[in-house]
């Protein structure tokens, strides 16, 4: 009797709702195919950006410039804000060497303020954009724009910091120069070329490098002291 009364049961509320059941799964299915469908294209279009800025680059290595742009455009015009902030910056860099400086710095901007862009991307494009124009640049916009990597332990410091302390200088400001090339000098982070070349300066601009003279020698004694062999041990009877 109880075995009858559910199946009855079942039966009606498989004629009330049944369709609508069966409606909602069809509809599930179908958004989850509709996914896996787009994955897979944006898979197999991701493919498609990467082996055209791959064939971008070698064609650079050739020094088929001509045909380098035209597979860096391709690349540009797709849907993938990373590969395209990649390719404007190597076009940017193409251009530059071709004395193309307005061109270059088009699209080095153009980078930076595309708010797609990966945020490492947009810093390149920006230091590499004010590099490229530093001479034309008022060096206030200069100093402005380089702020924000003067600031805590940002990774770009160091070359942010070089073209600041310039600005400050080309602005007469030499008292504000001195002590960012002299800060520049003793970060760690800075290749040694350039903090070589900021310790220069601090002096030249009346900074105290003694300090940092000191450290040097220090640094070098050490390593010096680290590779002597050790005193062989005295021979006893």
């Amino acid at each position: 009797m109880d075995e009858e009364y559910r199946r009855d049961e079942f039966n009606r509320f498989a004629r009330r709702y049944g369709r609508w059941i069966l409606l909602a799964v069809g509809v599930g299915l179908a958004a989850l195919g509709g996914w896996l469908f787009w994955q897979a294209e944006q898979n197999k279009q991701n493919e498609s950006l990467s082996e055209q800025f791959t064939l971008a680059l070698n064609k650079v290595d050739a020094g088929d410039t001509e045909a380098a742009r035209a597979a860096l455009d391709l690349t540009a015009k797709g849907d993938n804000a990373g590969y395209t902030a990649l390719a404007r910056l190597t076009d940017a860099g193409l251009a530059a060497a071709a004395g193309e400086d307005e061109k270059g710095a088009g699209l080095l901007r153009a980078v930076t303020d595309d708010a797609a862009a990966p945020q490492a991307l947009r810093d390149v494009a920006r230091l590499k954009r004010i590099r490229l124009t530093f001479d034309s640049m008022e060096p206030a916009t200069v100093i402005q724009e380089l702020a924000p990597y003067l600031a805590g332990d940002n990774p770009w410091y160091p070359i942010a910091a070089e073209m600041t302390a310039l600005a400050h200088m080309k602005a007469g400001e030499n008292d504000k120069a001195g002590p960012i090339f002299l800060r520049l000098a003793g970060d760690g982070r800075a290749p040694p070329s350039l903090r070589a070349r900021a310790e220069q300066m601090a002096a030249t601009l009346g900074q105290d490098v003694a300090a940092l003279t000191e450290a040097r020698i220090a640094t070098a004694q050490a390593a010096a002291n680290d590779l002597a062999p050790e005193a062989a041990p005295a021979e006893t009877n």
